[in-house]
Protein backbone atom coordinates (compact mmCIF):
# COMPACT_ATOMS: atom_id res chain seq x y z
CA UNK A 1 0.00 0.00 0.00
CA UNK A 2 1.25 3.60 -0.90
CA UNK A 3 0.93 6.47 1.89
CA UNK A 4 1.52 9.94 1.43
CA UNK A 5 5.28 9.81 2.10
CA UNK A 6 6.04 6.47 0.89
CA UNK A 7 9.44 6.66 -0.92
CA UNK A 8 10.61 9.59 1.28
CA UNK A 9 13.89 8.97 3.69
CA UNK A 10 14.48 10.69 6.68
CA UNK A 11 17.44 10.89 8.21
CA UNK A 12 16.71 11.26 12.68
CA UNK A 13 19.44 12.90 14.48
CA UNK A 14 17.19 13.36 17.25
CA UNK A 15 16.99 12.41 21.32
CA UNK A 16 14.26 12.26 23.53
CA UNK A 17 10.33 12.76 22.94
CA UNK A 18 9.96 16.01 20.26
CA UNK A 19 11.91 14.34 17.75
CA UNK A 20 11.34 11.11 18.09
CA UNK A 21 7.40 11.78 17.73
CA UNK A 22 8.32 14.12 14.61
CA UNK A 23 9.86 11.12 13.06
CA UNK A 24 6.89 8.50 13.94
CA UNK A 25 4.33 10.61 12.66
CA UNK A 26 6.26 10.63 9.45
CA UNK A 27 7.24 7.15 9.75
CA UNK A 28 3.28 6.79 9.96
CA UNK A 29 2.76 8.06 6.44
CA UNK A 30 4.92 6.09 5.01
CA UNK A 31 7.95 7.40 5.19
CA UNK A 32 11.47 5.74 5.75
CA UNK A 33 12.91 6.91 8.70
CA UNK A 34 16.90 5.86 9.84
CA UNK A 35 17.52 6.98 13.56
CA UNK A 36 21.51 7.80 14.53
CA UNK A 37 21.94 6.75 17.93
CA UNK A 38 25.33 6.72 19.67
CA UNK A 39 27.38 4.11 20.81
CA UNK A 40 26.92 4.83 24.19
CA UNK A 41 23.70 3.37 24.95
CA UNK A 42 21.45 5.27 22.71
CA UNK A 43 18.94 7.48 22.61
CA UNK A 44 18.00 8.28 26.19
CA UNK A 45 14.75 7.24 25.90
CA UNK A 46 15.83 3.42 25.84
CA UNK A 47 16.56 4.09 29.66
CA UNK A 48 14.42 5.70 30.75
CA UNK A 49 10.64 4.90 33.28
CA UNK A 50 8.45 3.68 32.60
CA UNK A 51 9.92 0.22 31.74
CA UNK A 52 9.29 -2.83 29.83
CA UNK A 53 11.47 -6.02 30.62
CA UNK A 54 14.40 -3.19 30.90
CA UNK A 55 13.45 -1.28 27.97
CA UNK A 56 11.78 2.21 28.05
CA UNK A 57 8.13 2.41 27.24
CA UNK A 58 8.36 5.86 25.41
CA UNK A 59 11.26 4.25 23.23
CA UNK A 60 9.01 1.23 22.35
CA UNK A 61 6.34 3.58 21.52
CA UNK A 62 7.81 6.11 19.93
CA UNK A 63 10.32 4.23 17.31
CA UNK A 64 8.21 1.88 16.01
CA UNK A 65 9.06 1.42 12.37
CA UNK A 66 12.26 3.29 12.66
CA UNK A 67 15.81 1.95 11.27
CA UNK A 68 18.90 2.45 14.03
CA UNK A 69 22.30 2.69 12.91
CA UNK A 70 24.76 2.91 15.64
CA UNK A 71 27.17 6.10 14.71
CA UNK A 72 29.66 8.00 16.97
CA UNK A 73 28.93 11.73 15.21
CA UNK A 74 32.15 12.70 17.91
CA UNK A 75 34.03 10.62 16.21
CA UNK A 76 35.68 12.57 13.25
CA UNK A 77 35.87 9.27 10.75
CA UNK A 78 32.02 9.59 11.11
CA UNK A 79 32.11 12.70 9.12
CA UNK A 80 32.09 10.89 5.87
CA UNK A 81 30.02 8.10 6.57
CA UNK A 82 27.28 10.90 7.86
CA UNK A 83 27.58 12.66 4.47
CA UNK A 84 26.82 9.58 2.62
CA UNK A 85 23.72 9.20 4.79
CA UNK A 86 22.76 12.39 3.87
CA UNK A 87 23.24 12.30 0.60
CA UNK A 88 20.69 9.61 0.53
CA UNK A 89 18.42 11.23 2.58
CA UNK A 90 15.04 13.90 1.89
CA UNK A 91 14.99 14.78 5.75
CA UNK A 92 17.21 15.34 8.45
CA UNK A 93 15.59 15.77 11.84
CA UNK A 94 18.17 16.85 14.83
CA UNK A 95 17.82 18.44 18.04
CA UNK A 96 20.99 19.48 19.55
CA UNK A 97 22.03 22.77 20.64
CA UNK A 98 23.05 25.09 18.13
CA UNK A 99 26.60 25.02 19.32
CA UNK A 100 26.91 21.78 19.38
CA UNK A 101 25.11 20.72 16.31
CA UNK A 102 28.13 23.64 14.39
CA UNK A 103 30.79 21.35 16.52
CA UNK A 104 29.13 18.22 15.55
CA UNK A 105 28.75 19.09 11.78
CA UNK A 106 25.34 18.37 11.49
CA UNK A 107 23.70 21.99 11.19
CA UNK A 108 21.31 23.58 8.38
CA UNK A 109 24.39 25.74 7.27
CA UNK A 110 26.92 22.75 7.20
CA UNK A 111 24.38 19.90 5.93
CA UNK A 112 22.73 22.33 3.18
CA UNK A 113 25.48 23.53 1.61
CA UNK A 114 26.38 20.10 0.47
CA UNK A 115 23.20 19.15 -0.24
CA UNK A 116 21.27 22.28 -1.03
CA UNK A 117 18.02 20.11 -2.06
CA UNK A 118 17.73 18.79 1.57
CA UNK A 119 14.59 19.63 4.04
CA UNK A 120 16.85 20.20 7.73
CA UNK A 121 14.74 20.08 10.58
CA UNK A 122 16.13 21.78 13.64
CA UNK A 123 14.00 21.13 16.61
CA UNK A 124 15.71 23.36 19.57
CA UNK A 125 14.35 24.75 22.67
CA UNK A 126 14.71 28.54 22.02
CA UNK A 127 16.02 28.39 18.19
CA UNK A 128 19.10 28.98 15.95
CA UNK A 129 19.69 32.48 17.61
CA UNK A 130 19.11 34.74 20.63
CA UNK A 131 20.20 35.27 23.52
CA UNK A 132 18.86 31.94 24.96
CA UNK A 133 19.78 29.93 21.63
CA UNK A 134 22.34 27.52 23.42
CA UNK A 135 20.67 27.34 27.05
CA UNK A 136 19.59 23.86 28.42
CA UNK A 137 15.85 23.60 28.29
CA UNK A 138 13.25 20.89 28.73
CA UNK A 139 9.57 20.88 27.85
CA UNK A 140 9.02 22.38 31.55
CA UNK A 141 10.54 25.33 31.01
CA UNK A 142 9.41 26.28 27.53
CA UNK A 143 6.01 26.46 28.83
CA UNK A 144 6.83 28.43 31.91
CA UNK A 145 9.01 30.80 29.70
CA UNK A 146 6.32 30.96 27.16
CA UNK A 147 3.33 32.03 29.99
CA UNK A 148 1.66 29.05 28.93
CA UNK A 149 1.89 27.54 32.09
CA UNK A 150 1.54 31.29 34.42
CA UNK A 151 -1.97 31.26 32.95
CA UNK A 152 -3.96 30.46 35.94
CA UNK A 153 -1.46 33.30 38.00
CA UNK A 154 -2.05 34.42 40.43
CA UNK A 155 -2.81 31.32 41.24
CA UNK A 156 0.29 28.04 41.76
CA UNK A 157 0.98 26.98 38.63
CA UNK A 158 0.34 23.39 38.22
CA UNK A 159 2.82 20.89 36.17
CA UNK A 160 1.20 19.46 33.47
CA UNK A 161 0.84 15.93 32.98
CA UNK A 162 1.68 15.90 29.47
CA UNK A 163 4.55 17.40 27.17
CA UNK A 164 2.68 20.45 25.74
CA UNK A 165 5.73 21.74 23.97
CA UNK A 166 7.44 18.85 23.33
CA UNK A 167 4.83 16.87 21.54
CA UNK A 168 1.97 19.82 20.92
CA UNK A 169 4.96 22.62 20.17
CA UNK A 170 8.45 20.50 18.80
CA UNK A 171 6.75 17.32 16.92
CA UNK A 172 3.70 18.64 15.49
CA UNK A 173 4.81 22.46 14.42
CA UNK A 174 8.04 20.46 12.97
CA UNK A 175 6.22 18.07 11.09
CA UNK A 176 4.07 20.72 9.82
CA UNK A 177 7.25 22.39 8.58
CA UNK A 178 8.82 19.37 7.09
CA UNK A 179 5.35 18.84 5.18
CA UNK A 180 5.71 22.25 3.83
CA UNK A 181 8.69 22.21 2.79
CA UNK A 182 8.41 19.06 0.47
CA UNK A 183 5.49 20.65 -1.11
CA UNK A 184 7.37 23.31 -2.22
CA UNK A 185 10.96 21.57 -3.32
CA UNK A 186 8.25 19.25 -5.23
CA UNK A 187 7.61 23.05 -6.94
CA UNK A 188 11.00 24.96 -6.61
CA UNK A 189 13.80 22.35 -6.61
CA UNK A 190 15.16 24.16 -3.63
CA UNK A 191 15.70 22.70 -0.36
CA UNK A 192 14.77 24.27 3.31
CA UNK A 193 16.16 25.34 7.02
CA UNK A 194 13.44 24.88 9.61
CA UNK A 195 14.39 26.47 12.82
CA UNK A 196 11.60 25.25 14.82
CA UNK A 197 11.78 26.57 18.89
CA UNK A 198 9.58 24.47 21.41
CA UNK A 199 9.26 27.73 23.49
CA UNK A 200 8.16 29.80 20.34
CA UNK A 201 5.11 26.57 19.44
CA UNK A 202 4.25 26.95 22.84
CA UNK A 203 3.89 31.23 22.96
CA UNK A 204 2.18 30.75 19.72
CA UNK A 205 -0.69 29.56 21.15
CA UNK A 206 -0.72 32.21 23.38
CA UNK A 207 -3.08 33.45 20.49
CA UNK A 208 -6.21 33.48 22.05
CA UNK A 209 -5.38 33.51 25.83
CA UNK A 210 -3.08 36.80 25.45
CA UNK A 211 -5.38 38.44 22.97
CA UNK A 212 -5.73 41.43 25.21
CA UNK A 213 -2.05 41.83 25.47
CA UNK A 214 -1.66 41.81 21.57
CA UNK A 215 -4.30 44.55 20.87
CA UNK A 216 -2.48 47.77 20.15
CA UNK A 217 -1.27 49.79 23.00
CA UNK A 218 -4.47 52.00 24.28
CA UNK A 219 -7.16 49.89 23.16
CA UNK A 220 -9.68 48.44 24.85
CA UNK A 221 -11.53 44.73 24.86
CA UNK A 222 -14.76 44.30 27.09
CA UNK A 223 -16.37 41.21 28.29
CA UNK A 224 -14.14 37.67 28.76
CA UNK A 225 -15.01 34.69 27.39
CA UNK A 226 -16.71 32.17 29.46
CA UNK A 227 -14.36 29.18 28.94
CA UNK A 228 -12.11 29.74 31.72
CA UNK A 229 -14.07 28.19 35.01
CA UNK A 230 -15.32 31.99 35.71
CA UNK A 231 -19.17 30.40 34.57
CA UNK A 232 -21.28 27.38 34.97
CA UNK A 233 -22.00 26.86 31.73
CA UNK A 234 -18.07 25.88 31.06
CA UNK A 235 -17.05 23.91 33.59
CA UNK A 236 -15.95 20.90 35.24
CA UNK A 237 -17.97 19.24 38.67
CA UNK A 238 -17.45 16.23 41.24
CA UNK A 239 -20.47 13.51 41.14
CA UNK A 240 -21.66 11.92 44.02
CA UNK A 241 -19.00 9.32 43.47
CA UNK A 242 -15.74 11.47 43.55
CA UNK A 243 -15.60 11.54 39.30
CA UNK A 244 -16.03 14.64 37.24
CA UNK A 245 -18.19 16.13 34.15
CA UNK A 246 -16.93 18.32 32.14
CA UNK A 247 -19.87 20.70 30.62
CA UNK A 248 -19.52 22.71 27.43
CA UNK A 249 -22.94 24.44 27.53
CA UNK A 250 -21.21 27.51 26.05
CA UNK A 251 -23.76 28.44 23.07
CA UNK A 252 -27.00 29.30 24.72
CA UNK A 253 -28.95 26.37 22.64
CA UNK A 254 -26.85 23.90 24.60
CA UNK A 255 -27.73 25.79 28.22
CA UNK A 256 -31.13 25.76 27.78
CA UNK A 257 -31.52 22.47 27.36
CA UNK A 258 -29.05 21.49 30.20
CA UNK A 259 -31.24 23.93 32.30
CA UNK A 260 -34.71 22.12 31.02
CA UNK A 261 -33.02 18.61 31.46
CA UNK A 262 -32.31 19.10 34.95
CA UNK A 263 -36.01 21.61 35.73
CA UNK A 264 -33.83 24.48 36.20
CA UNK A 265 -35.23 27.08 34.01
CA UNK A 266 -34.73 29.80 36.36
CA UNK A 267 -31.14 29.76 35.66
CA UNK A 268 -31.83 30.19 31.89
CA UNK A 269 -30.90 34.27 31.95
CA UNK A 270 -28.30 33.77 34.29
CA UNK A 271 -25.85 32.34 31.81
CA UNK A 272 -23.26 35.11 30.91
CA UNK A 273 -23.71 37.09 34.37
CA UNK A 274 -20.95 38.01 36.11
CA UNK A 275 -19.65 38.49 40.12
CA UNK A 276 -21.86 37.12 42.93
CA UNK A 277 -24.47 36.18 40.61
CA UNK A 278 -22.28 33.81 38.89
CA UNK A 279 -20.23 32.13 41.56
CA UNK A 280 -24.22 31.26 42.83
CA UNK A 281 -25.28 29.66 39.87
CA UNK A 282 -21.84 27.93 39.74
CA UNK A 283 -22.55 26.46 43.23
CA UNK A 284 -26.22 25.41 42.18
CA UNK A 285 -24.96 23.50 39.31
CA UNK A 286 -22.14 22.26 41.62
CA UNK A 287 -24.79 21.07 43.89
CA UNK A 288 -26.88 19.61 41.25
CA UNK A 289 -24.03 16.97 40.07
CA UNK A 290 -23.50 15.86 43.57
CA UNK A 291 -26.83 13.99 43.75
CA UNK A 292 -26.11 11.20 41.27
CA UNK A 293 -22.62 9.40 40.05
CA UNK A 294 -20.81 10.41 37.37
CA UNK A 295 -22.16 7.27 34.70
CA UNK A 296 -25.93 8.17 36.22
CA UNK A 297 -25.70 11.69 35.08
CA UNK A 298 -23.93 10.35 31.62
CA UNK A 299 -26.67 7.99 30.83
CA UNK A 300 -29.32 10.82 31.93
CA UNK A 301 -28.02 13.34 29.53
CA UNK A 302 -28.12 10.70 27.17
CA UNK A 303 -30.99 11.88 24.05
CA UNK A 304 -29.98 16.02 25.52
CA UNK A 305 -28.74 17.98 22.97
CA UNK A 306 -26.10 19.33 25.85
CA UNK A 307 -22.50 19.25 25.22
CA UNK A 308 -21.45 17.24 28.20
CA UNK A 309 -18.75 14.19 28.75
CA UNK A 310 -17.33 12.41 31.30
CA UNK A 311 -13.48 13.37 32.43
CA UNK A 312 -12.10 9.81 31.56
CA UNK A 313 -8.56 8.29 32.69
CA UNK A 314 -6.15 6.88 30.15
CA UNK A 315 -7.64 3.12 30.20
CA UNK A 316 -11.23 5.01 29.90
CA UNK A 317 -10.30 6.82 26.86
CA UNK A 318 -8.82 4.30 25.22
CA UNK A 319 -11.88 2.05 25.70
CA UNK A 320 -14.20 4.21 24.91
CA UNK A 321 -17.02 2.64 22.31
CA UNK A 322 -16.54 5.70 20.22
CA UNK A 323 -12.46 5.22 19.88
CA UNK A 324 -13.24 1.50 19.00
CA UNK A 325 -16.00 2.83 16.51
CA UNK A 326 -13.57 5.13 14.95
CA UNK A 327 -10.45 3.14 14.58
CA UNK A 328 -8.93 5.18 16.97
CA UNK A 329 -6.43 2.72 18.47
CA UNK A 330 -5.11 0.14 16.40
CA UNK A 331 -3.20 -3.21 17.05
CA UNK A 332 0.24 -3.37 15.97
CA UNK A 333 2.61 -5.87 14.94
CA UNK A 334 3.81 -5.90 19.11
CA UNK A 335 1.32 -3.36 20.71
CA UNK A 336 -1.23 -0.95 20.69
CA UNK A 337 -1.18 2.37 19.49
CA UNK A 338 -3.42 5.51 18.58
CA UNK A 339 -4.08 6.21 15.20
CA UNK A 340 -2.99 10.06 14.09
CA UNK A 341 -6.26 11.81 13.54
CA UNK A 342 -5.40 13.08 10.33
CA UNK A 343 -5.16 9.55 8.29
CA UNK A 344 -7.25 6.82 8.32
CA UNK A 345 -4.79 4.28 6.82
CA UNK A 346 -1.13 4.07 8.28
CA UNK A 347 2.01 2.11 7.65
CA UNK A 348 2.55 -1.26 9.34
CA UNK A 349 5.46 -0.46 11.29
CA UNK A 350 7.47 -3.18 12.90
CA UNK A 351 8.47 -2.97 16.60
CA UNK A 352 11.01 -0.62 17.59
CA UNK A 353 14.63 -1.84 16.95
CA UNK A 354 17.01 -2.67 18.86
CA UNK A 355 20.25 -0.47 19.28
CA UNK A 356 22.31 -1.00 16.17
CA UNK A 357 20.02 -3.75 14.69
CA UNK A 358 19.93 -2.44 11.66
CA UNK A 359 23.47 -0.67 11.00
CA UNK A 360 25.38 -3.03 8.84
CA UNK A 361 21.71 -3.30 6.51
CA UNK A 362 22.33 0.88 5.93
CA UNK A 363 25.84 1.52 5.59
CA UNK A 364 26.06 -1.71 2.81
CA UNK A 365 23.03 0.52 0.62
CA UNK A 366 25.18 3.57 1.40
CA UNK A 367 28.68 1.85 0.07
CA UNK A 368 26.74 -0.05 -2.20
CA UNK A 369 27.52 -3.43 -0.49
CA UNK A 370 30.90 -2.65 0.44
CA UNK A 371 31.57 -1.19 3.66
CA UNK A 372 34.59 0.78 3.80
CA UNK A 373 37.40 0.54 6.13
CA UNK A 374 37.53 1.85 9.08
CA UNK A 375 33.57 2.21 9.55
CA UNK A 376 33.99 -0.39 12.96
CA UNK A 377 35.82 2.62 14.54
CA UNK A 378 32.87 5.33 14.51
CA UNK A 379 29.70 2.69 15.16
Amino acid sequence: MSFPLTGVRVLDLTRLVPGAFATLMLAEMGAEVIKIEDPRGGDPMRHFPPQLDGRGVYDLLLNRGKKSVVLDLRAPESAGVLDRLVARADVVVESFRPATAKRLGVSAEQMRARHPRLIHCSITGYGQTGPYADRPGHDLNYVALSGVLGLDQPQPATLPRMFLADVGGGAMSSVVGILAALYTRERTGEGASIDLSMHEAALYWLKLPAARELLDQGARATGELPVFGAHACYNVYETRDGRHLALGALEPKFWSAFCRAIGREDLLSRQLTEGDDQAEVIDEVRRTFATRTRDEWVAFFEGHDVALTPVNGPAEALADPHVTARGAVVRGRDLRAVRPPFARAVADLWPAPALGQHTEEVLQGCYNGLLGSGLEEVT
